[in-house]
């Protein structure tokens, strides 16, 4: 939220350094994408803002050979580096 709604990002790469979280960008991008990704209220009222961000991301190599070229010498992208101990 905070990086859509008051720094104008529009994008967020979640980057999981754990197997066992390998699946939770594409929920993530289920859920944040399905549910906040409508640009008219409840009410069917236009939104005066954009909704929602578009989430991509991936672990291990897979992510690495597709989108992290992008990120390291392309346009800035809010990065969400996701692991535990």
């Amino acid at each position: 939220v905070w990086n859509s709604t008051f720094m104008d990002y529009h994008t967020r790469a979640l980057l999981p350094y754990s197997h066992a979280l390998r699946r939770f960008p594409s929920l993530v991008q289920k859920f944040d994408m399905q549910s906040n990704g409508k640009r008219v209220t409840a009410a069917g009222m236009p939104l005066h803002f954009h909704a929602g961000e578009i989430d991509f991301g991936s672990a291990g190599s897979n992510g690495q050979h597709s989108f992290y070229q992008l990120l390291h010498q392309g346009r800035p992208v809010p990065v969400d580096f996701i692991g535990f101990m």
